[in-house]
């Protein structure tokens, strides 16, 4: 009971730890003089509004949609944080729309447009990097420096993991991200931020896999660090990838896997993200309504019902929504132009259980991994898409990506497994990966 009351209060701490760092740089970040960034905003405004909001990147393929609108938003917010008052600025977050889209309100908020969009519902903890990145260059300039940083990081990550001898979790790793298109990614800022702190912190799941307590701290870090900085977008590829890897790590072992140990292990991790992540919001919700003296609980809990059940113009029902947003998600793990391709789907699963089928036949050793706990993170994101309906099938061109730890973990259940009778078989292990 001590230990787990202690484990609660270090979790507290890092939460608190994690949350003051990230707003002292966000104040630091409003703090940037106006006028070195004017220029670049201009620049940006300029570009942003002459792309589409939602355009293709390559041809008509819809996953590789880049979201211009959300990065107007986001340099609109960044337009609006004044360097007169850093705190107020970084909390009360908001951007100027008069109905010719966030793009053109940037440069009216550059001409003295005051804002009228508020978005306190979230930290838009991106801006960290984006707005001193301004100073130095556009919104193509912020887009490649925040690709390079993902491209260096994902070399990092897979260099640690080779040199730890963690061959196949390596493979399994990058063959799940290219199934997901990480490459577009590099398209849009606010795809960017879930993708860095996955690969941020990585190399610590890596270190600790078989320390329960350690991950368990370090994932209300992430969680905070997710609720801080992304829009909604995939945001429990933060925890499961890294989670999922650390289950590969500790499988490498060649020990028979224990079941109940590793549903708690997960179990731990997950509440501990989630509460984090949680808290987060609410510390934002209450110090934006302290601030401007109106509740903004009421504004951001509206959103969210939104995000769960709204109604589009061409779904008729909740039932069809349900359906709808599991096919457009689905969809988007193949090349396709439409939104919702159910040929795709079947053809891409046809083929995705072939490879599974060969591999798991390859040799007929027993699992090594914890079935259950690998079910139940690859079930995850798919029930993400069931609750969150409306947003997973408003967007799936970016929300699919949150699949990427569902293939990893169905890859690795068909891979890591050991002796008929799940004695410890290291050595032979270790051959095989």
């Amino acid at each position: 009971m001590k230990k787990n009351v202690r484990t609660i209060l270090l979790c507290l701490a890092c939460w608190a730890a994690v949350l003051a760092v990230c707003f002292g740089l966000l104040c630091a970040a409003a703090a940037v003089p106006d006028k070195s960034i004017n220029d670049n905003l201009l620049k940006s405004s300029e570009k942003l509004a002459a792309k589409s909001p939602h355009g293709t990147s390559i041809g008509s393929i819809y996953h590789g949609i880049q979201d211009n609108y959300a990065d107007a938003v986001l340099l609109g917010v960044a337009a609006n944080m004044s360097s007169d008052n850093i705190v107020e600025a970084a909390i009360d977050t908001k951007y100027y729309d008069d109905g010719y889209g966030p793009a053109v309100g940037i440069k009216a908020t550059l001409n003295g447009k005051q804002a009228n969009n508020d978005y306190t519902r979230y930290w838009h903890g991106s801006l960290i990097l984006v707005r001193p990145l301004l100073a130095l260059t556009d919104i193509d300039g912020i887009r490649i420096i925040l690709s390079v940083i993902i491209s260096l990081l994902i070399a990092l990550n897979i260099f640690i993991m080779i040199r730890r001898k963690h061959i196949v979790a390596c493979v399994i790793f990058g063959v799940s991200a290219v199934l997901i298109q990480f490459w577009f990614v590099f398209t849009t800022i606010e795809y960017m931020s879930v993708f860095i702190i996955m690969l941020a912190v990585l190399p610590l799941y890596v270190k600790y896999a078989d320390n329960t307590r350690t991950l368990v701290i370090i994932s209300a870090g992430v969680g905070t660090l997710t609720a801080f900085a992304d829009f909604l977008t995939a945001e429990t590829l933060t925890l499961l990838v890294p989670l999922t890897v650390a289950f590969f790590i500790v499988a490498e072992k060649g020990e028979k896997p224990n079941n109940k140990k590793s549903l708690l292990r997960s179990a731990a991790c997950a509440a501990a993200w989630v509460d984090a992540y949680l808290l987060t919001f609410v510390v934002k919700w209450l110090a934006a309504s302290a601030l401007l003296g109106r509740n903004m609980s009421e504004v951001a809990v509206a959103a969210a019902a939104e995000r769960f059940s709204g109604m589009e113009d061409e779904i008729t029902s909740p039932i069809e929504l349900f359906f709808s947003s599991l096919g457009a998600n689905f969809s988007m793990l193949s090349p396709v132009s439409d939104k919702i391709n159910v040929i795709a789907i079947l053809i891409w699963i046809a083929v995705f259980a072939a490879v599974c089928v060969f591999i798991y036949r390859s040799n007929k050793r027993t699992h090594n991994l914890p079935k259950i706990t690998m079910i139940i993170i690859a079930a995850v994101p798919v029930v993400r898409f069931c609750v969150l309906m409306n947003h997973s099938y408003l967007h799936n061109f970016f929300t699919y990506r949150a699949l990427m730890p569902s293939i990893m973990a169905i890859l690795g259940l068909m891979w890591y497994r050991v002796g008929n009778q799940g004695k410890n078989v290291k050595g032979n292990n270790k051959q095989k990966s």
